[in-house]
């Protein structure tokens, strides 16, 4: 007998993160549904971008007060360094403790809190995770989107050894699902949200009696997922237009890494840190590690990605002309 409808099944249950999770799942559905209501816009990538900006702004203060911190340490930075210099071949207790000490005046003295920039990133971080789940797992968080997920699920149960089936289609296919169990629901729709356009033609040949009511639903699915002839739920292919979202998420990441990195370098006078040639270093690398996820991932989440960077080299663009006001002068 198949199991009830559990609709937090497949919601992310990690604490903390499941929670935050259930707020912006629950953000999500009520933007998908404002639109859908209103203008009778079913689009999961409109969705995605209006969520992003949403969700964006909501982290706006963290990420104002980690840009203000990092800008205010590297005002004092060549001050830091000569301090750290001055001890430097002395390892005694009493020696690091006068360094110390003299830092800490020096924090003092200008207002300067060292772990500023890193508190509002430890707090973003399950943030960031928590919206990765919903925009992994889509239909547990929207339910007008898992309704046809359901239908089709109905139509499963309707055939003989539906069980072994679906498991063929699955040892055929990249598809994971833990503790599968074809008899729970909510297992199925983690199933089928896994379905490519290639892995629907799979289902049709294992599943030929219900094809065609199979089919409408999917249509409906794909009107909802298409962006400008893009599957969201589809990984970018290299010969189909979806490869257009990781190559963008690149040139954007790197324009937004570049131009931050050259404010930063602007308002430094002294000598290269060790930081700033990390920093280097990521400008080359973040663009190609967010380029290869996009590529890796459904389309949905490289378009959230995309999103957030342009997101983000305006909010840049911002906050460097409010904490340049406002950062503490040398002394």
């Amino acid at each position: 007998m198949v199991s009830s409808i559990q609709f937090f099944l497949t919601q992310s249950s990690t604490p903390i993160i499941g929670d935050i999770a259930r707020f912006f799942g629950f953000l999500m559905d009520g933007i998908y549904n404002f639109f859908g209501s209103n203008f009778g816009i079913y689009s999961l990538g409109l969705s995605i971008i209006v969520f992003t900006i949403i969700t964006r702004l909501l982290m706006l203060p963290l990420a104002f007060k980690q840009q203000k911190s990092m800008k205010e340490m590297q005002v004092i930075q060549p001050e830091i360094k000569r301090i750290q210099d001055k001890y430097k071949n002395k390892k005694d207790q009493e020696s690091q403790q006068k360094m110390q000490a003299e830092l800490s005046a020096l924090y003092q003295q200008h207002g300067v809190n060292p772990f500023g920039g890193c508190l509002p990133l430890l707090i973003q971080m399950p943030i960031i995770f928590s919206l990765f789940s919903v925009l992994r797992n889509i239909p547990a968080y929207i339910d007008n989107i898992k309704v046809y997920y359901i239908n089709i699920a109905n139509y499963i149960y309707e055939v003989p050894n539906y069980g072994e089936k679906m498991t063929s289609i699955i040892e055929d296919s990249s598809i994971i699902v833990k503790d599968f169990d074809p008899t729970v629901l909510d297992k199925v729709i983690d199933f089928l949200y896994q379905f490519q356009t290639v892995t629907w033609q799979k289902f049709y040949e294992v599943f030929p009696t219900i094809q065609d009511q199979v089919a409408a639903q999917v249509v409906e699915l794909t009107n909802i997922y298409s962006m400008f002839g893009i599957n969201l739920a589809d990984k970018p292919d290299m010969m189909s237009v979806g490869v257009l979202i990781p190559v963008l998420n690149v040139v954007v990441q790197f324009f937004v890494t570049q131009t931050s990195m050259a404010q930063n370098a602007k308002k430094n006078d002294g000598p290269s840190t060790q930081a700033e040639q990390t920093n280097k270093t990521m400008m080359y690398t973040m663009p190609l590690v967010s380029g290869f996820f996009a590529m890796t991932l459904p389309a949905g989440l490289g378009l959230y990605w995309l999103i957030g960077s342009l997101f983000q080299f305006v909010q840049q663009l911002i906050i460097n002309k409010h904490v340049h006001n406002d950062a503490p002068d040398k002394k």
